[in-house]
Formats: structure tokens, sequence, C-alpha cells
């Protein structure tokens, strides 16, 4: 049975006595004020969720109060709410879905109260003027996509049972100058902090076993790195177009460097490869204009399946290997190609 109060439009679930947010013949707009429970037939009714789409595209919708029984709120129930600036969350809130609030242009912060315990993938996605989100203590995940293009974002602090940030989690955050991990951090995915332009420092935990690929391509203010002891390579272009990047640690398990790992790390002028190393991934310096010395401490040359630099790398910069393996360096593919090797 679907209702209608005060110009909100409820479906009535009769044996539940619940009542959900459903969509309005006419979009909603201006101020809603979503009530813990309705009146219909002589019956009361929990307002309990929000429906799929309910307010979606609803462009003169300015802001929202959720009542206080509402625990979740649908798939883009919210998207493309241009207009939407004040959300006010309640406390029963436990489930935000995919894409709750993508689009929402005007939305410059969210405060989660501490029983949300999902947050849907892209839920905010393209919300460009969203400066500050306080996300919830009890949070598991950092759904991908999760703050996609939030390019206004200035700072997250990530709860301590979040184990993974999804892929594109924070790509295009271009304002983020802090991320706080938490020290049961597992993994970072792929392209999860991409465009972060303003983000110059950022600490791993200890905890974290994996960084995908792209994680930190083109955070073009970070200016050191160091790899957690518990991630054995250094995934395809992680570090690809950190401009700013000076210094990098790699601990003495690390096995492979990836394809374009160092790609157009203008600033960094040495690097050392730890002795474990045992493959380079092609293009792993290109365009490393600055670079002027790479120390590799593995014995035997690491293998490589094409050219790890280019002519101009390649031409300037001094290869230092261990005693008495510059003749093999020498003739090892994509080693051969520099002009300089000493002995360390």
């Amino acid at each position: 049975m679907i209702t209608v109060v005060d110009n909100i439009t409820y479906l009535l679930d009769s044996a539940k006595k619940s009542a959900t947010v459903t969509k309005s013949i006419l979009p909603y707009s201006g101020d809603i004020i979503i009530p813990a429970a309705v009146s219909a037939g002589g019956a009361e009714y929990a307002v309990v969720d929000i429906l799929d789409e309910a307010f979606k595209d609803c462009t003169a919708l300015r802001s929202v109060v959720l009542g206080d029984n509402i625990d979740s709120i649908g798939i883009s129930a919210f998207e493309g709410c241009g207009m939407l600036s004040s959300v006010k969350f309640n406390d029963a809130l436990h489930a935000v879905g995919v894409q709750a609030f993508k689009g929402c242009t005007s939305l410059v912060e969210v405060v989660f109260p501490p029983k949300v315990l999902v947050i849907g993938r892209s839920a905010f996605a393209g919300c460009t003027a969203l400066e500050k989100a306080c996300l919830p203590d009890n949070l598991i995940n950092i759904e991908p996509s999760l703050f996609d293009g939030c390019s206004s974002l200035e700072r997250i602090s990530i709860g301590a049972l979040v184990d993974t940030i999804g892929e594109y989690a924070f790509c295009g955050c271009s304002s983020l100058k802090e991320a706080v991990l938490p020290d049961g951090l597992l993994s970072i995915e792929g392209w999860a902090f991409r465009d972060c332009a303003s983000l110059a420092s950022v600490s791993l935990p200890g905890s974290v076993a994996s960084v995908k690929k792209g994680a930190f391509w083109g955070c073009s203010s970070l200016e050191e790195f160091e790899l957690p002891g518990g991630v054995n390579m250094l995934d395809q272009g992680v570090l690809a177009n950190c401009a700013s990047l000076k210094k990098v640690t790699l601990h003495n398990g690390v096995l492979s460097i990836g394809y374009g790992a160092f790609y157009n790390c203008s600033a960094i002028e040495s690097i050392v490869l730890p002795a474990a190393v045992v493959n380079v991934g092609d293009q792993a310096f290109r365009s490393c204009r600055a670079l002027r010395e790479l120390r590799v401490l593995c014995e035997a040359a690491p293998m490589c399946s094409g050219d790890i630099a280019d002519a101009d790398v390649y031409a300037r910069t001094l290869l230092l290997v261990p005693a008495g393996k510059v003749g093999e360096y020498g003739f090892a593919r994509g080693w051969d190609r520099f002009g300089n090797v000493e002995e360390i």
C-alpha cells in the first residue's frame, strides 16, 4: 500500500507495520524532514528505510533530515541531487547504498553515526564540494570509488576496523592533504589515491601486505615514500608521475619492481634496489630526469623483459653494482644500455 504524508510518499508494510520512503510523482524539493513514524488508516508505521532511487535526480532538493528509525539508505537514493547541501543522519543508520549520494555537487560535509557498517561503492563519487567526511569507527571497508572525484576533500581519517581501501577510493581527490590510515590496514587497492595532487606525505602501517598498481599515481606533492615490510613488490605504476618524490625506501625483502613503477618521478636523484630484487619491469625508471645514481645491491642482475629506462636516463645515470659484477650487468638485458657502470 502506498500513502502520501506531508508530501512524502511511503510504501507501507501492514504485516511489519513499517514504512519505506519511495519515489514521488512530482520530484522532491526544498527541505525534507523524514519522521520516525507515519499514521495511515488508523495505524502507525515506523519509517525504517529509503528505497533505491527514491530521491534520485531531485535537483531542487536542498536538505534532508533522517528520521530516528531509518537504518538503511538504498542504491542511488540521492544520486544527482545537485542542490543537496545538508544531510543529517540518525543514530540508527547502519548501511548506505551504492552510489547513494553520487553527484551531489553541493554537499559540503557528511558526519556518519557510529553504527554505520557499510557505505557502498561510489556512494559519494563526484561530490565536488565535499570538504569533510567523518567516517564511522565501525566501518569495515573503504569501498571502490567511494570518494572518487571529490576534488574539495582535504582530510580523511579511516577507522581502526578497515582492512581494505578499494580501487579508486580517493582517486582525483586533488585537495586531499592528509590521509590517516589505521594500524590494521592490510591492502591498498589499485589507483586508490591516484591524482591526489596535494598529498605531501603518507605513512603506511606495518600491517599493510599489498599496495596495488597505480595506488599513488600522480600524487605530485608526495616527497617521501616507504614501502611496508610486508609488501614484497613495488607494483606497476605505484609511484608514477609523483613529480616531487625525492626519497624512496625499499626494505630488504622486496622481490620485484613493476612496470613503470617510478615513471616520470622527475625529482628523485638516487634509488637503491635491495639485494633480493629478481625482476624489474619495463620503463620502471623512464623520464626520471633528475636521477643520477641507481644503486643495485643484487648479486645477479635482475631480469628485465625490455628497456627499464629511456635513452636520457641510460646515458646520464651512474649504475652501481656489487663488486665483480660489472661484466655480468654489462651483458644483461635492460642493464646493458647504461653508459656508466661502477662497482659499489
